[in-house]
């Protein structure tokens, strides 16, 4: 298969994580030569392509499963580097779909309603890895099935704010309209009758995406939407299209319109093995997945008769080893081709005979970013010491105070961390939700920085919650995921310097498997948690809505009273910026929107 293809797995590695670069080995130093080797760290939450939203897990979906539209990506490997790729959607090629829709060729139609369609011909001959045939009725299942799941946390907004015309962003808002009800954020949808259920389907899911009678996939959306064909782009695990037959075979939903809630937010997003497809995928991209061992490695297979040339690499290793040193002495000695490794370590690589490493690779990304949870769960929460106004613990409320959240933010030496974390790998500091590389919708204001000054930090401290955090003090625990040494430093930096502003501050930090850490963020447990954030798609919409609207998926996280605030002030801009396809406009409400933030 050609170069290009292959990348496939360098790109999620470097787009999901941007302070991570993908190193190799030339060809002569290959010792499997029909074996590629990958060694990284972090840990795969799930294999289903509807609940996954973790880069770990979309790497492996991006190489097992297709969509119906891709991007022309570039070139990254030891002898060559090509990035004249793009980002724009009019360049999109056709995947499982034979026609990228356009205004111009007629498969993209405005109505003088304000609604619009997208009409997707399906290609066929394609075979999945279980030996089923792609067909139209795969693809609108595989939307629906998304969309009615809609697990916490996950990627459905991204379907259910476009097709309801931006009035919702989850499905538990749908339903409460469309059937005049309570649902409780979601919680009492399982209990809705089988008349509930099938009104709900009939009416409100159902039209969204439907099968033509010549065999083509049609998509209703209530307004015109710019990003919606970069939503559905390779590369984006929630359009990555599915076996409907296979899926009922594995006791996922039966596509009845009366029966969908049992298959409602499996776990509550808290706990991925709920879900039928948690451990199980069946694609028809060029690789298939022979096995995965949780925390231990992936590894693929090609596939012999995927609908284009069969890949060249016949079998993929990916292998989860969390320690540096122990990855570092695999690709030392050639026993692993492409390496992840973290800026502070570049240097033990750089320059090694060999070895090739590719830097500046151009990414729209926004890593690391640390949030405060408002209101803690306090249940089972051992991160918060005895849960009370003590110097042993913290109540739920604690950083729900404004002054606290600066004191941490002024603590933080940011230049410090560029220089010794980031080292050669480069970076640099942005404020606000949108990053530098939407330029036009960026404000570059120096007066917007929090810069690092332990004398604010103290006075923003002393005047936390009334002076009663300096007077108490304090203890609880801060989590990074194993192996990502870039956030140990952030809390550990955090922890150095709070603690020496009063011998009554007490701060823990420690490592959890990658999966943990996803779990307790979701379940709005960790007092501050460090996420980085990779665009769904190219457009300021797709960072705004995860970090400041209420809805969003960090946003949602950091508790009722930052969700309500959200609500109050970001959503209206949010929806404003969307509501028109003027780039002057849009630019003026996001920068609006960096101010506030």
């Amino acid at each position: 298969m050609p170069k290009a293809n292959w990348w496939k797995i360098g790109l999620v590695s470097v787009l999901a994580v941007v302070l991570l670069v993908v190193i190799g080995l030339p060809q002569g130093a290959i010792i499997n030569p029909d074996t590629l080797v990958y060694v990284t760290y972090g840990t795969v939450n799930t294999l289903d392509p509807a609940y996954s939203y973790d880069e770990a897990s979309s790497a492996v979906i991006f190489n097992v499963m297709e969509n119906l539209v891709s991007w022309p990506y570039g070139v990254v490997d030891t002898d060559e580097t090509d990035l004249s790729y793009s980002l724009a959607s009019e360049d999109l090629l056709p995947m499982l779909a034979t026609v990228v829709p356009s205004v111009d060729n007629g498969l993209v139609r405005e109505y003088p309603d304000g609604s619009v369609t997208y009409q997707f011909p399906i290609r066929k001959g394609v075979k999945f890895h279980q030996g089923g045939d792609l067909t139209p009725e795969d693809v609108e299942y595989t939307f629906e099935r998304g969309i009615l799941q809609d697990r916490d946390g996950g990627p459905q907004w991204m379907l259910i704010e476009p097709l309801s015309g931006q009035e919702y962003g989850r499905l538990y808002q749908v339903v409460n309209d469309v059937l005049g009800i309570d649902t409780k954020k979601g919680t009492l949808i399982k209990d809705l009758t089988p008349e509930q259920q099938a009104k709900f389907y009939n009416e409100a899911i159902d039209p969204l995406v439907e099968v033509t009678p010549t065999g083509d996939v049609v998509f209703h959306l209530a307004s015109p939407y710019p990003p919606f064909l970069s939503i559905l782009a390779h590369s984006g695990n929630w359009g990555a299209i599915l076996d409907k037959e296979w899926v009922i075979e594995q006791g996922g939903w039966g596509g009845q319109a009366d029966t969908w809630a049992a298959w409602y937010n499996p776990g509550g997003g808290q706990v991925a093995e709920v879900s039928e497809l948690y451990d199980v995928i069946n694609g028809t991209g060029p690789y298939m997945l022979e096995s995965w061992t949780p925390g231990v490695n992936i590894v693929y297979k090609c596939f012999d008769d995927y609908w284009r040339e069969p890949a060249a690499i016949k079998t993929v290793v990916n292998k989860k080893i969390q320690e540096w040193s122990d990855r570092l002495l695999l690709f030392g000695r050639g026993a692993a081709d492409i390496c992840t490794v973290d800026p502070q370590y570049l240097l033990q690589v750089m320059g090694q005979p060999g070895i090739v490493v590719t830097l500046d690779l151009p990414t729209l990304s926004l890593n690391p970013v640390v949030s405060f949870t408002s209101d803690l769960n306090m249940a089972s929460n051992d991160l918060v010491g005895s849960g009370t106004w003590a110097e042993d613990g913290i109540p739920s409320e604690f950083f729900n105070d404004v002054h606290l959240r600066k004191a941490f933010a002024y603590a933080f030496e940011y230049d410090t961390y560029i220089s010794s974390v980031l080292g050669v790998a480069g970076g640099y500091r942005t404020h606000g939700p949108i990053p530098k590389a939407f330029s036009w919708a960026y404000d570059d204001d120096p007066a917007l920085y929090y810069n690092y000054d332990m004398a604010k930090a103290e006075a923003e401290m002393r005047l936390a919650h009334g002076g009663r955090v300096w007077a108490t003090g304090f203890t609880f625990t801060l989590i990074y995921d194993e192996g990502c040494d870039t956030r140990r430093v952030i809390f550990e930096i955090l922890k150095r310097n709070i603690e020496s502003m009063n011998s009554k501050f007490h701060i823990d930090v420690r490592g959890v498997p990658w999966a943990s850490y996803l779990d307790r963020m979701v379940a709005e447990q960790m007092p501050l948690f460090v996420i980085g954030w990779i665009a769904d798609f190219p457009d300021p919409d797709n960072f705004v809505v995860p970090f400041a609207h209420s809805t969003g998926t960090f946003a949602g996280w950091q508790g009722d009273s930052m969700i309500a605030m959200f609500k109050e002030k970001y959503d209206p801009l949010i929806a404003a910026a969307m509501a028109t396809t003027d780039q002057a406009a849009r630019a003026v409400i996001y920068k609006q929107i960096e101010h506030m933030s």
